[in-house]
């Protein structure tokens, strides 16, 4: 079984506002072992967390497959892409996020041969879609 590639969005908290919806990446390899690989914290404390298991407490509203990795590109060099994605954290990336660090991830993951472009571009496409469907913070009453 090859390797393959989703990307995960989950609900927001504290609210279900665009801004907090996290995402992440999963990776079922192989071996049939799988990761979470995701930026985790809040400026400037942000991180790169890796886990076994899913380390939310609730399901990932969409599940987004992204793709089929070659046989070509190993765990090992899709670990070592996800681990070489930067986290921001200086005080011109207050805007920075766990959905810029998707992006990211992405693009370490095409320029190994994990995937190409176009799959990058499908899958980002739809993580923005899922992310615009959170409430609109001006819609809400406090």
């Amino acid at each position: 079984m090859p390797t393959q590639i989703s990307l995960l969005v989950y609900k927001g908290v504290p609210v279900d506002f665009s801004k907090y919806r996290h995402t992440a990446l999963h990776a079922l390899y192989s071996d049939g072992q799988y990761d979470w690989l995701h930026a985790v914290g809040a400026h400037p404390f942000f991180k790169f967390q890796k886990d076994s298991e899913n380390p939310m407490s609730e399901e990932p509203i969409a599940w987004i497959p992204v793709c089929t990795a070659p046989d070509s590109v190993t765990k090992a060099n899709i670990i070592l892409a996800y681990t070489c994605t930067s986290v921001r954290n200086s005080n011109s990336d207050r805007d920075w996020n766990c959905q810029n660090w998707v992006g990211d991830a992405l693009t370490e993951l095409v320029k190994i041969g994990c995937l190409t472009k176009e799959e990058r571009a499908v899958a980002i496409g739809k993580m923005v879609e899922t992310i615009l469907e959170a409430e609109l913070e001006d819609d809400v009453m406090f």
